[in-house]
């Protein structure tokens, strides 16, 4: 259910009591007061993590079937060397 209201919106989902006890406990670790402030930040992690695939595919996209250059300074790995 979203609900809209001026410049936010809302919404929810059901979950178990024992995720939800995990959350909370996972919340305590982050420093997170309440659920609106858990739900705001699983969404950030999943817009960041979202952001994060789509920029992979488009790397992957553009370099098809060649290696990606390494960043400079990153020297290769030696494939020799099974350490």
């Amino acid at each position: 259910m979203t609900v809209t209201s001026g410049a936010s919106e809302v919404w929810q989902a059901r979950i178990a009591h024992d995720f939800a006890e995990q959350l909370y406990a996972d919340a305590k670790v982050l420093g997170l007061e309440g659920r609106t402030e858990i739900v705001r930040a699983a969404l950030q992690m999943l817009h960041r993590r979202a952001a994060e695939e789509r920029m992979a595919r488009s790397v992957d996209e553009f370099y098809r079937e060649r290696p990606p250059p390494l960043p400079i300074g990153v020297a290769p790995a030696d494939d020799a060397d099974p350490a």
